[in-house]
């Protein structure tokens, strides 16, 4: 081969430097693209997941609470002076006081 034909094949197997900038440019933002997209979805996927979470704890909340009204009510039945003095009659066999009984402190 001639000096000639050796350079036209060395410069036909070179890209030039522009197009390498812009092969490699767009590749850059290629990938940036593709990260940013990722992250995107990542970012609705916590934000579905969080949902769902805040959900459960809203209705978890929300049993709770109807527990805690029951039970503030159950309290409230079983201290009642009635039912108090019912079983102190009843179960224990205790009695009245009478007058000379009770004795006033103060």
């Amino acid at each position: 081969m001639s000096k000639k034909s050796k350079k036209k094949s060395a410069k036909k197997k070179t890209v030039p430097n522009w197009r390498r900038r812009r092969l490699t440019t767009a590749i850059a933002i290629f990938v940036w693209l593709l990260l940013s997209g990722f992250g995107y979805v990542w970012c609705r996927v916590q934000v579905v997941e969080l949902g769902y979470q805040l959900s459960d704890s809203h209705q978890l909340h929300s049993r709770l609470m109807n527990d805690n009204k029951k039970l503030h009510l159950e309290l409230a039945r079983l201290k009642a002076p009635e039912r108090v003095q019912r079983i102190a009659i009843e179960q224990l066999g205790l009695k009245q006081p009478t007058k000379d009984q009770i004795v006033v402190l103060q």
